[in-house]
């Protein structure tokens, strides 16, 4: 398995991976939708309750941030301690995960419980959508502990290429929350709180799912409980690649407050129809997510043996891949939006906004897709950073100035903030390209160099050097064969 991750052909290895990520998340797309559906099942004419999900949105994406922040920290480090043979620093990664994970949900969940009212207020939150929102956010906030923990377990089995368990234990976690939605919200009477409740339910079984696959050892990474394995150097290089990665993400759900105030100050009815767009854009989108996830391994173990050419190979062979899928998907969806609204909202107005809406940003997302793997590639080698501050100008520079500009001088046409977004995105797409032939030179010269969570011993240094001997030669040999066998097909 790690060989051929390591040496294999990059396309199949990457649809390899991405297969059982992509049959988990297309569950994970399902319980979406059947949530939302359940929840304008409450009240069909009551435009206000889907938007109040929409409202909690930027909280919730915030635990996910920080959820992807570790389970991406913790990938990055076992791919490159696998790539450079440092099983030493695998011994010590659950623990330390463990420890970390506990730590920012206690911290996380205190931080959150006495700021909610005036969180959600911030976020553009008044009178009915308020109160729908605190209701649905309190009782969705167990689900920060199980988030936390799965995500150490899942950068693990992301980090070896092990995605199997991966889409298993998320298929488990959607099954019983679809299960669970109509009988809180209807047969337990609990209205949108049961969705939030019955989200934190499916989550705490994919947590105790993927606790086995560890305790069964169906992972080279071993739980060993024992606190002398909880190592600050392991804690430390998963903080220094998650870290980024989560702040990206959090910046991503600030990002909505400006978005959420823009669109709210030139029609309220905004808010639903970018939810719904929001919810229903994710079946174009999880083909990404999935192949974000096989390249996270392929480019972390090519970082960590210091194979440059290969990692340049999967960005752009991964990119070819998502624009090919991600914009085909993104037509079917712009067809097919009309119908696919009707059946979660009966308001004239916020259908016709939501066709407004659709195409400016599905053209938006396409444009973003290389943006996508141009930092998955650069977080997975331990530059997350560099990944942070091209998402910061991305959102910053780009599209939050490019919507609140187009709504001032346009005073309120949202078709104008609309197609102002897609030309914000072909902006930050050439200067992602310019950033990655940057990080790819700065590799290849050695000004840039791949780190890990400590210094290894004199041994350990001595066999990464032989294998990184073995590689240039392995390298060097598999072009004579290639360059020995284009001369025979001249013959």
């Amino acid at each position: 398995m790690e060989k051929s991750i390591k040496t294999g052909p990059i396309g199949p290895t990457l649809v390899r991976l991405s297969l059982p990520v992509l049959a988990g998340q297309a569950f994970n797309l399902l319980y979406n939708i059947v949530d939302t559906w359940f929840i304008a099942r409450i009240d069909p004419s009551d435009p206000w309750l889907v938007g109040a999900t929409g409202l909690v949105f930027p909280v919730f994406f915030l635990f996910l941030a920080m959820s992807f922040g570790i389970s991406g920290g913790v990938s990055s480090l076992v791919a490159r301690a696998i790539g450079a043979d440092r099983s030493h620093e695998l011994d010590r990664t659950v623990e330390s995960g463990i420890f970390l994970a506990i730590a920012a949900g206690a911290i996380t969940l205190a931080a959150i419980y006495p700021v909610a009212s005036p969180l959600l207020a911030l976020f553009g939150g008044t009178g009915l959508i308020l109160d729908y929102g605190l209701e649905y956010l309190f009782w969705l906030l167990p689900v920060v502990p199980f988030l936390f923990l799965s995500a150490v377990f899942i950068g693990i089995l992301q980090g070896e290429g092990r995605a199997q368990h991966i889409m298993v234990g998320m298929m488990l976690g959607t099954v019983a929350n679809i299960v669970l939605d109509p009988v809180l919200i209807f047969g337990a009477g609990m209205g949108i709180a049961g969705a939030g409740l019955a989200t934190a339910a499916g989550n705490a079984i994919t947590f105790i799912y993927l606790l086995i696959v560890f305790l069964t050892r169906k992972s080279r990474v071993a739980v060993h409980w024992k606190a002398s394995n909880v190592s600050f150097p392991v804690i430390g290089e998963i903080l220094r690649v998650g870290i980024p990665q989560s702040l990206m993400n959090f910046l991503a759900s600030v990002s909505f407050i400006f978005y959420n105030r823009i669109m709210i100050a030139i029609n309220p009815m905004i808010l639903t129809a970018f939810t719904l767009y929001s919810r229903l854009e994710q079946f174009a989108l999880i083909p990404i997510w999935s192949l974000m996830s096989g390249l996270s391994a392929v480019a972390g173990q090519a970082a960590g043996a210091r194979d440059f050419p290969r990692l340049r190979r999967a960005s752009r062979t991964a990119s070819r891949m998502a624009m090919a899928v991600n914009g085909s998907l993104l037509v079917v969806f712009a067809l097919s939006s009309p119908f696919l609204f009707r059946q979660f909202q009966s308001d004239a107005r916020v259908l016709d906004l939501a066709g407004i809406i659709v195409p400016w940003m599905a053209i938006a997302t396409f444009l973003t897709v290389p943006i996508f793997i141009i930092t998955t590639i650069m977080s997975a080698a331990g530059f997350a950073n560099r990944s942070l501050a091209l998402t910061a100008v991305r959102i910053y520079g780009f599209n939050v100035p490019a919507c609140a500009v187009s709504a001032y001088v346009f005073r309120g046409n949202i078709l104008a903030v609309m197609q102002a977004i897609p030309v914000a995105s072909a902006l930050s797409l050439v200067l992602a390209h310019a950033v990655q032939r940057n990080f790819f030179r700065g590799l290849e010269s050695g000004k840039l160099a791949v780190r890990f969570s400590a210094k290894a011993s004199a041994d350990q240094a001595a066999s990464e050097q032989a294998a990184a001997a073995q590689g240039a030669a392995a390298q060097t040999a598999d072009a004579g064969q290639a360059n020995a066998g284009q001369t025979e097909a001249g013959r």
